[in-house]
Protein backbone atom coordinates (compact mmCIF):
# COMPACT_ATOMS: atom_id res chain seq x y z
CA UNK A 1 0.00 0.00 0.00
CA UNK A 2 2.80 2.64 0.44
CA UNK A 3 4.23 1.90 -2.27
CA UNK A 4 1.44 2.71 -4.27
CA UNK A 5 0.89 5.80 -2.48
CA UNK A 6 4.68 6.83 -3.22
CA UNK A 7 3.74 5.67 -7.08
CA UNK A 8 0.46 8.12 -6.85
CA UNK A 9 2.76 10.71 -4.95
CA UNK A 10 5.27 10.71 -7.69
CA UNK A 11 3.57 10.73 -10.54
CA UNK A 12 1.59 13.68 -9.56
CA UNK A 13 -1.80 12.45 -9.61
CA UNK A 14 -2.29 12.52 -5.99
CA UNK A 15 -1.52 16.11 -4.63
CA UNK A 16 -2.71 17.71 -7.78
CA UNK A 17 -6.26 19.55 -7.36
CA UNK A 18 -8.67 19.01 -10.24
CA UNK A 19 -7.85 21.18 -13.39
CA UNK A 20 -10.09 24.46 -13.73
CA UNK A 21 -10.96 25.64 -16.98
CA UNK A 22 -9.72 28.34 -18.69
CA UNK A 23 -12.21 31.33 -19.58
CA UNK A 24 -13.11 30.76 -23.17
CA UNK A 25 -14.65 34.33 -24.87
CA UNK A 26 -18.21 33.98 -26.37
CA UNK A 27 -18.34 33.43 -29.69
CA UNK A 28 -18.89 36.66 -31.99
CA UNK A 29 -22.30 35.03 -32.36
CA UNK A 30 -23.40 33.85 -28.62
CA UNK A 31 -22.37 37.90 -27.23
CA UNK A 32 -25.48 39.79 -26.64
CA UNK A 33 -26.49 42.70 -28.86
CA UNK A 34 -28.48 45.35 -27.06
CA UNK A 35 -30.48 48.03 -29.44
CA UNK A 36 -32.70 50.92 -28.18
CA UNK A 37 -36.42 50.93 -30.38
CA UNK A 38 -38.21 53.77 -30.10
CA UNK A 39 -42.06 53.65 -29.79
CA UNK A 40 -43.77 54.99 -32.73
CA UNK A 41 -45.64 58.34 -31.44
CA UNK A 42 -43.27 59.26 -28.65
CA UNK A 43 -40.27 61.03 -29.02
CA UNK A 44 -39.07 59.69 -25.05
CA UNK A 45 -40.47 56.09 -24.51
CA UNK A 46 -38.40 53.50 -26.42
CA UNK A 47 -37.18 50.13 -24.93
CA UNK A 48 -34.24 48.16 -25.10
CA UNK A 49 -33.96 44.87 -26.73
CA UNK A 50 -31.00 42.53 -26.75
CA UNK A 51 -30.58 39.33 -29.06
CA UNK A 52 -27.51 37.28 -30.15
CA UNK A 53 -25.87 38.70 -33.49
CA UNK A 54 -27.68 35.10 -34.87
CA UNK A 55 -31.15 35.95 -33.40
CA UNK A 56 -30.72 39.60 -35.07
CA UNK A 57 -29.91 37.92 -38.54
CA UNK A 58 -32.86 35.92 -37.74
CA UNK A 59 -35.10 38.69 -36.86
CA UNK A 60 -33.60 40.66 -40.46
CA UNK A 61 -34.31 37.62 -42.78
CA UNK A 62 -37.87 37.41 -41.14
CA UNK A 63 -38.35 41.70 -41.97
CA UNK A 64 -37.07 41.00 -45.38
CA UNK A 65 -39.21 37.96 -46.23
CA UNK A 66 -42.34 39.58 -44.80
CA UNK A 67 -41.92 42.61 -46.57
CA UNK A 68 -40.68 40.50 -50.38
CA UNK A 69 -44.60 38.99 -49.43
CA UNK A 70 -46.10 41.62 -49.35
CA UNK A 71 -44.93 43.46 -52.02
CA UNK A 72 -45.48 40.66 -54.27
CA UNK A 73 -49.18 40.56 -52.87
CA UNK A 74 -49.59 44.38 -53.90
CA UNK A 75 -48.81 43.31 -57.73
CA UNK A 76 -50.90 40.12 -58.04
CA UNK A 77 -53.58 41.86 -56.28
CA UNK A 78 -52.95 44.76 -58.95
CA UNK A 79 -52.91 42.78 -61.83
CA UNK A 80 -56.30 41.06 -61.74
Amino acid sequence: MLTGLLLLALTGQLAQPPAQATPVAPKAKERTICRSEGTTGSRLAGRRVCHTREEWDMIAANARKDVEDAASRMTTAQGN
